[in-house]
This record gives C-alpha cells, structure tokens and sequence, in this order.
C-alpha cells in the first residue's frame, strides 16, 4: 500500500490511479475481512500519523460503502491528506 508521503510526491495526480487503489482496498477488504479493518485501523494508518477518528472514519467507510461511495471517498480522503500536508 502506497503511504501518504508517496501520494504527496506523485507530481501527476491520477483520479484513476486512486479509483484503482480504492478497488484495490475493497478487494482486500473483501478477502480478509475485519483483519484488514484491525490491520488498517490500528496499525497502518496511525503510523502514518493518521489521527484515530480519521482511521476509524477510513475503515468504517471501507466496510460500509459501495465501491462507487469508497472511490469517491478515497479520492476526497488521499486529497484531505495533500491539503493538510
């Protein structure tokens, strides 16, 4: 999985490339289950400094929404994290 510093150095900002790894995170969502939620949640996102209430509104989404709402999320979410960089 990408971090956010390599989302930040992408000099081309693809919307594809993130409506691919948004897919990319529902199919493993999809394979693993709640231990990716756990992995995501508690490990993954707060070492990038994520604060708990953003990784818990990551991870919720990712379990609750269609793949078309967790794109368009992901999308707004990878730019969330650009602005506040």
């Amino acid at each position: 999985m990408p971090t956010s510093e390599t989302l930040e150095n992408t000099a081309d900002f693809r919307p594809q490339l993130l409506n691919s790894l948004a897919d990319l995170l529902k199919s493993i969502h999809r394979v693993r289950g709640q231990e990716a939620l756990d992995y995501l949640g508690s490990v993954y996102l707060p070492s990038l400094n994520c604060p708990p209430e953003v990784a818990a509104s990551f991870t919720t989404t990712l379990r609750d929404a269609d793949a078309k709402a967790f794109r368009k999320f992901f999308v707004d979410f990878v730019k969330s994290v650009r602005r506040g960089s």
